[in-house]
């Protein structure tokens, strides 16, 4: 008896073991291409693939995933047509009426509603609190119509800079004296921009005002900005040439010098300016945060993700500038060449790039974005 009872239950197992492959197999039906009279497959039919033995139905369930993916790709395509970009509107910042008659003026900025937060508006009096949304740009279309290829001054150039507190951070705006357009910006912050904006960044004597974790921000953002084939003009006191001076103070003119162009502030009369009094001034004067010699700049550019090769000690206008870029520093120069003054009220004055009067005291630095 217990002799037959083995055997039947030997046979009962080995006939599961035959059939329990074809059972545990999902079926794999072939998903047709969709058609105007044929739908594509729903979450549904994908769903009950996994009713099965996960295990064995793994490869299955991939490879309808992946067929579906590539039905349905097409018709997502298709349904979602592209974004449109709402139109900029103009705002008016810092109004005023002048006490000649002119008519109202105002700093003009263009921007969508929906980029902009807190959306109530600034005061008339004290700083703006509004800035872009992160992660909105102004886009590489608005640059062009505007003409700009540069960040610094001038026509064809974006003067962004933190001093115009009475603006929304972020936004291109026009201001009413000059008719320059300006950026309200923070250096150690996201610039607003689309990779690849412009053809050149032009930072005079801001460098020393930040210190080297928002100096490397500053220069990430810019060479992600640059176009390939692109330049990054960094000017700054050189501080090599201050403590040279100060070494050789004795027989080495330069901080008399440098004192007869800019006074130091300090206790005492002069001139003669103590050397100690001259040097002291660069690094607590103005503001400033930090002084830079060469080594310190490539330092604070490599761990700005910039390669070392792309670096590259300069001079004054120096040879190795693109004659594009030589041209467009000349031309900002030239009051000639001042934007439309559309109701501006002042005639611009010069944008002061690579100033000769500072050549002495200056390190210059060029990057090239690789083309």
């Amino acid at each position: 008896m217990l002799f037959d009872k083995l055997v039947l239950g030997a046979l009962v197992a080995c006939t599961f073991c035959l059939i329990y492959p074809v059972m545990s197999v999902p079926v794999r039906t072939e998903v047709p291409a969709p058609t105007a009279s044929n739908a594509p497959p729903t979450k549904t039919a994908v769903r009950e693939l996994w009713q099965t033995d996960e295990q064995n139905a793994e490869d299955a369930i991939s490879g309808r995933l992946a067929s579906v993916s590539r039905h349905l790709q097409p018709q997502r395509e298709s349904a979602q047509p592209a974004p449109q970009l709402e139109p900029l509107h103009v705002h008016g910042y810092k109004c005023r009426t002048l006490p000649d008659g002119h008519p109202e003026s105002c700093n003009v900025c263009y921007f969508s509603p929906a980029d902009i937060t807190p959306s109530s508006p600034c005061e008339e009096s004290g700083d703006c609190n509004q800035r872009r949304v992160e992660g909105t740009n102004v886009t590489r279309v608005e640059l062009a119509e505007n003409g700009v290829r540069y960040l610094q001054c001038g026509d064809g150039w974006l003067n962004a800079d933190m001093v115009f507190t009475g603006l929304p951070a972020g936004f291109i705006c026009e201001d009413w004296r000059t008719g320059r357009l300006i950026l309200r910006q923070e250096a150690g912050r996201r610039w607003p921009f689309e990779d690849g904006s412009f053809d050149a960044v032009y930072s005079e004597h801001m460098f020393e005002h930040v210190l080297p974790a928002d100096g490397s921000a500053f220069l990430r953002e810019m060479y992600r900005l640059l176009r390939p084939g692109g330049v990054i003009r960094i000017t700054t006191p050189d501080l090599e040439k201050y403590l040279s001076g100060y070494v050789n103070r004795k027989t080495d003119p330069f901080l008399q010098q440098h004192a007869a162009r800019f006074p130091p502030t300090g206790i005492g009369k002069g001139p003669p300016y103590s050397a100690a009094r001259v040097v002291n001034n660069i690094f607590r004067n103005y503001d400033h945060r930090w002084i830079y010699d060469y080594d310190e700049f490539v330092a604070v550019a490599e761990h700005a993700g910039i390669p070392r090769d792309a670096v590259h000690h300069s001079t004054r206008l120096g040879p190795e500038l693109p004659q594009s870029f030589r041209d467009a520093i000349t031309a900002a120069e030239a009051m000639s060449t001042a934007r439309a003054q559309r109701n501006a009220r002042e005639n611009p004055t010069r944008c002061w790039l690579e100033q000769e009067v500072r050549e002495p005291e200056s390190l210059y630095v060029t990057v090239f974005k690789p083309g």
